[in-house]
């Protein structure tokens, strides 16, 4: 299996962490400030042995890795030293050092067909790593505290767009807000409703890029109403230039599967922001999956949901800014494909851990979230230009979840000692980790097709 182009791609990413450029990090961020046993090098080799994990490794079981791995004789204090504010700026740093990397690498993109008017499916979500309750007294102590964490990535190439970590609850649509100016043209932005802003909208339309998101079911949809009524001094009286429409009675007659697409409306009693409406009816299953939604929430907050929410709630309701002849139906699916952003998230909880918590000094817990996240960063995009590949070459879909979580855990600590002694071995560790995938990642044909199947077909 022949695939230079890959490997020289992946290479040239091992670019921004080989020894001389990490040494230098480690020095600028004073985590390094003399010579040391354990160089900047070897903590980085570390943290991919234990794919991030400075949890659930002991100092000892760190100190044993040590030894075996890289044949470094340590006592467990020397570790414990390591776990410092400069230890965290300098993964810090790492993680900026790699965001920047990739952008200047040429990252081949899942091909799509001619048709699209997008080059890329940006799809943005957030996540919460919390303490848990029986830790939360003892956590005080050492200052642990939960983090909120903001990421979005392009499903077409693996390539992280934007990447937030935060010790506080922000507004999503605040956040969703910041990473715009680096929206480029023609680019598709996916998120859920905690996003929603037509102040956000209108900054992506400006960008000439595209959107689609949910839209609340109680939320304000009206036509322009051509007949509006007048004050006695012939001025227009505001509130009957629009017409809000009755979704409800619009929806009782839809029946299960069916899409409907709104002409001419506008969304927002004060925003009146123009866009595409699309409406798809779900079946009686999915309908009472969110009734019971509706009614936990109801429990957990206290307040009673809104009858409309009740009357609606099997259908959803879209808002998007694509062009007319990409139909209601393909919208609908391009959107289902924001659930790859969830996938994410599980591969950082149930495969890296991110989310497990014991009582330690805060610099280690912060290391070990943001060597995982860094961990994870570069396998994923490790994961999704091999799965391009064998696409391109197999016709075979492989599945990104257990791709990424393999690399993360397996490959990545071998392809870093191999990308320090540029040999050919590199190249040998690629391709073995492809052959894996192909094995072991390997999506079973699905009725309905995967969501990278309907990319492709839809």
């Amino acid at each position: 299996m022949m695939m230079p182009k890959h490997v020289q791609l992946l290479q040239k990413l091992f670019e921004f962490i080989r020894p001389e450029r990490v040494d230098e990090i480690a020095r600028e961020t004073g985590f390094i400030k003399r010579k040391r046993l354990v160089t900047a090098s070897d903590f980085l080799s570390l943290l991919f042995h234990v794919h991030g994990n400075l949890v659930d490794c002991t100092i000892q079981e760190l100190c044993t890795k040590l030894l075996t791995e890289q044949d470094i004789l340590i006592s467990r204090a020397a570790v414990d030293k390591k776990f410092t504010p400069e230890a965290t700026a300098f993964l810090q740093r790492l993680i900026q050092e790699f965001l920047l990397e990739q952008q200047q690498l040429q990252l081949p993109s899942l091909s799509l067909t001619d048709s699209w008017p997008f080059s890329s499916i940006r799809v943005l979500d957030s996540t919460v790593v919390s303490v848990p309750e029986r830790f939360k007294k003892r956590t005080q102590k050492t200052q642990q505290a939960s983090a909120k964490i903001q990421f979005e990535y392009d499903i077409l190439s693996g390539q992280s767009t934007f990447l937030h970590v935060a010790f506080q609850n922000i507004n999503d649509a605040k956040m969703g807000a910041s990473r715009i100016p680096f929206i480029t043209e023609n680019e598709l932005c996916m998120q859920d409703l905690g996003y929603f802003s037509f102040e956000n909208f209108k900054k992506i339309e400006s960008k000439e890029a595209f959107f689609i998101s949910k839209v609340r079911t109680d939320g304000y949809v009206a036509f322009k109403n051509p007949f509006p009524s007048y004050h006695p001094n012939g001025k227009v009286i505001q509130s009957s230039l629009y017409h809000r429409i009755d979704l409800v009675a619009l929806c009782e007659k839809l029946v299960p599967g069916e899409y409907l697409e709104l002409e001419e409306v506008y969304f927002g009693r004060d925003a009146h922001f123009p866009a595409r409406c699309i409406i798809f009816s779900h079946n009686e299953h999915r309908e009472e999956q969110q009734i019971q939604k509706i009614n936990r929430r109801a429990v957990k907050s206290g307040k009673v949901p809104k009858q409309v929410v009740r009357d609606l709630a099997g259908i959803t309701i879209y808002i998007s800014n694509l062009p007319e002849w990409i139909s209601a139906r393909q919208i609908v699916e391009l959107y289902r494909l924001r659930w790859q952003v969830e996938l994410t998230f599980k591969v950082w909880k149930s495969n890296l851990e991110i989310d497990h918590f014991k009582v330690m000094k805060k610099e280690r817990w912060l290391c070990h979230l943001y060597g995982t996240i860094l961990v994870y960063l570069i396998s994923q995009l490790i994961a999704y230009q091999l799965r391009n590949f064998i696409w391109e070459e197999k016709q075979v879909e492989i599945s990104e979840v257990v791709a990424t979580s393999s690399i993360a855990t397996v490959v990545l600590p071998k392809l870093y000692e191999m990308s320090i002694k540029k040999g050919q071995s590199f190249k040998d560790i690629v391709q073995a980790a492809t052959q894996l995938l192909l094995k072991t990642a390997r999506k079973p044909k699905s009725i309905k097709g995967t969501a990278f199947k309907r990319l492709q077909l839809i």
